[in-house]
């Protein structure tokens, strides 16, 4: 089963110059699994105060075949924390230019939006992470999948050899986490990985940003060090000059 709930806006923290961390009430409904727990947010029409959720059992069928005057926006997320009716997620801010980004720019309490997620008993946790028995492992994302980074490293085993790479936009975004960065500022991202001494041994990936960045890792690792691709997470979380 899959849970789509009205989300309310309780507070907003400015976490850096790119990063806002929005708490929602109203989740009861739906679940974290942890990791990098995907969800989908259904953003308001420009004129709407809340967005028409869908409310049927195929919720996407529904989403589908709502009229464009009233379909809402929907995006993919993942959810950064959960206790039990709240929900925090981080959006990396890029201006207006994305409407997810411009809704959270704009957004105080009381805004309104929808989240589609997994209900406690969902087989379908959407999760992408699944690293099974490793040496070590490879986490590399740009500020987009720096939430769900942060999430996967606050669960990783301490005994877990883990080399980590993102890219942020400002030097300011620059976090502590868990586990030593290689951070890379504006750029640059898929080059700090080929130039790493990476450790030898079995490793698992996971990869996360850009889509042309990627596909530049997945390459690398790939086609020049040997790697089965299909061992592997390579998501491409957003395409450079298109807003979905």
């Amino acid at each position: 089963m899959t849970a789509v709930v009205e989300a309310t806006v309780m507070q907003v923290r400015q976490l850096s110059p790119s990063f806002v961390r929005i708490t929602f009430a109203g989740c009861a409904s739906m679940t974290s699994h942890g990791y990098d727990q995907r969800i989908k947010i259904l953003l308001a029409l420009p004129g709407q105060d809340r967005p028409v959720l869908p409310l049927s059992s195929d919720w996407y069928g529904e989403w589908c075949a709502m009229p464009s005057a009233v379909r809402p926006i929907m995006r993919t997320f993942t959810i950064r924390s959960q206790d039990g009716d709240l929900v925090d997620i981080e959006f990396a801010l890029h201006g207006d230019a994305g409407p997810a980004s411009a809704w959270a720019r704009a957004a105080r309490p009381g805004s309104v939006l929808g989240i589609v997620g997994p209900t406690p008993d969902d087989d379908f946790r959407a999760v992408q992470y699944e690293p099974g028995e490793h040496d070590w492992q490879l986490f590399v994302g740009d500020d987009t999948a720096l939430p769900a980074i942060s999430s996967l490293l606050e669960t990783l085993p301490a005994s877990v050899d883990a080399r980590v790479f993102v890219q942020i936009p400002h030097q300011r975004d620059i976090r502590e986490l868990p586990r030593d960065v290689t951070w890379t500022v504006g750029g640059g991202l898929a080059e700090a990985v080929r130039s790493a001494d990476l450790p030898a041994g079995t490793a698992y990936a996971w990869v996360a940003a850009e889509a042309a960045i990627v596909r530049d890792v997945r390459r690398y690792l790939c086609r020049e060090r040997g790697w089965d691709s299909k061992a592997h997470c390579f998501s491409g979380y957003w395409k450079a000059g298109e807003t979905e």
